[in-house]
């Protein structure tokens, strides 16, 4: 059984990496990818987070030497997006969020 420390370092460690990955665009690295070219971890969460609805694309995001994947999932009409680290843990789901184009 966990404890409450180790749940709680878990989350802050997890927390970090998302701020790491979302902070700075202009360092961070995506691409496109098919379901057939993540890890078989990742594919597996994807698969299991996109049951009931569709898989609309998937971007791999490297940034600071980490990379994790970003599903956009389109469940009941609503779009979402979940990010996987690539040993498949989900590290954060929720509302595809708008791209702004900073020239606006």
């Amino acid at each position: 059984m966990k404890t409450k420390r180790e749940n709680y370092s878990r989350a802050i460690a997890l927390g970090l990496l998302t701020l790491s990955l979302a902070a700075c665009d202009d360092a961070r690295e995506e691409q496109k990818v098919a379901i057939d070219q993540v890890p078989p971890a990742v594919k597996t969460t994807i698969e299991e987070e996109s049951k009931g609805g569709t898989l609309k694309e998937i971007e791999k995001m490297t940034q600071d030497g980490k990379t994790a994947y970003g599903a956009d999932i389109v469940m009941n009409g609503k779009e979402q997006q979940t990010l996987i680290a690539e040993d498949g843990k989900v590290i954060k789901r929720g509302a595809k969020e708008e791209e702004h184009d900073d020239n606006d």
